[in-house]
């Protein structure tokens, strides 16, 4: 039936523009608020009825979830709004946001759980059920799972992080209103207010589960390292050319599910004329925008694997690298001139997490004075990369 439904959502269009992302957040929002709201009045009358503090704790958190979906359809709203003097790069980001917002929305429901449930184990009263109450339960958890699993599978089919926090908050609910139904049929037959205590770990989960969405949204407002799946199927678009002897120093950047941006710098022949070089660097870009969605922007290193000198200099520079600690390894090499013009110019890759700031300078300070030795009247230029960058 799930994958009926989310059949019938996608209809088979490109979830990639923003327009289709707009729509499905849309639907799923209102889905979401219709749901919910049916969920928090029966609830919520449940929970008068049987003065389980649990459950109308549980029905509060389903108008909670009624906010939430109210803020996803506007959060992917804004998102779609076009490009404009202050934010040239869209309004994809606030997708994020969005998402940062329900996981709060998911911390102050689990706060305000903890509060009552330990005020329920401190004035403790009697819970009543019945079989009907249980059955609208049940219900009430079969529409759970239904949101759960729709958020879910459409969350991982346009990668929204908003939708697979709002598929999370619905699988705390499921935990949430099976627990309920736990303590409600225990405390039929004890004095002890289980009810209470189950409120406090329904609570818990219910504020870990909003930190660690929390923590999960704020990633890509930072700016995360991109998935490497990503940044290998790059690499291998672009090696697959001809004339292409190598790539390095990727990094990616979105503005939004929608909104990618990358820069690459790759090597090609030093000899290559300046309008070949240019017209297969044009292709290469335009070919990753076309295929893959990425705005790429390209910087070509000449690369002279035919020089004797160069050769010998580059494996020399690279040893004498290579045999310092914490360095992983060399790239945009450069070496120009012979005796007193000589110029030798290279970036190193450098352990980020083991190294310092200072122990940085010293390793480039050591690997400068090792190659004086050598070469005692070149100017060196060695550039510090860390471990950071994907390629």
């Amino acid at each position: 039936m799930i994958n009926m439904v989310i059949k019938k959502i996608m209809k088979g269009r490109d979830s990639t523009q923003p327009d289709e992302r707009e729509r499905i957040g849309r639907i799923t929002g209102i889905l979401g608020i219709g749901l919910n709201f049916i969920l928090f009045l029966v609830k919520g009358g449940l929970g008068i009825v049987t003065n389980s503090i649990s459950l109308t704790a549980d029905a509060f958190n389903n108008l909670s979830d009624t906010a939430s979906s109210f803020i996803t359809i506007v959060g992917f709203k804004l998102a779609n709004k076009e490009a404009d003097t202050k934010h040239p790069y869209g309004h994809g980001r606030i997708e994020y946001l969005t998402g940062l917002m329900i996981s709060v929305l998911v911390i102050v429901v689990g706060y305000q759980f903890v509060v009552s449930s330990i005020n329920k184990i401190l004035h403790p009263s009697p819970v009543s059920i019945s079989p009907i109450a249980l059955f609208i339960l049940f219900i009430s958890m079969s529409f759970k799972v239904f949101i759960h699993l729709l958020n879910k599978r459409l969350g991982m089919r346009i990668k929204s992080g908003t939708l697979l926090a709002t598929a999370q908050d619905a699988l705390g609910d499921i935990l949430t209103t099976s627990v309920v139904i736990i303590g409600l049929l225990i405390g039929k037959f004890t004095t002890v207010p289980v009810d209470g205590f189950i409120g406090v770990l329904i609570a818990v989960y219910i504020i870990f589960s909003g930190i660690r969405l929390s923590l999960e949204t704020i990633d890509p407002i930072l700016g995360e390292k991109p998935d490497d799946a990503l940044a290998e199927k790059i690499k291998e678009r672009i090696m697959s050319y001809e004339n292409i002897y190598g790539v390095h120093d990727l990094q990616i950047h979105t503005y939004g599910p929608s909104k990618t941006m990358a820069t690459i710098d790759v090597e090609v022949p030093y000899d290559m004329s300046l309008v070949d070089a240019h017209n297969l660097i044009d292709r290469i870009e335009r070919k990753s925008r076309d295929e893959l969605g990425i705005n790429l922007v390209i910087h070509m290193d000449p690369i002279n694997n035919y020089d004797k000198r160069f050769l010998e200099v580059k494996t020399y520079a690279n040893d004498v690298a290579m045999s310092v600690k914490n360095v992983l390894s060399i790239h945009d090499f450069r070496y120009t001139g012979h005796s007193e013009e000589e110029l030798i110019i290279f970036e190193i890759v450098v352990d980020s997490k083991n190294t310092t700031m200072q122990d940085r300078i010293d390793i480039k300070q050591t690997i400068e004075d090792k190659l004086k030795e050598k070469f005692s009247k070149a100017k060196i230029l060695i550039d510090i990369d860390l471990d950071v960058a994907i390629l």
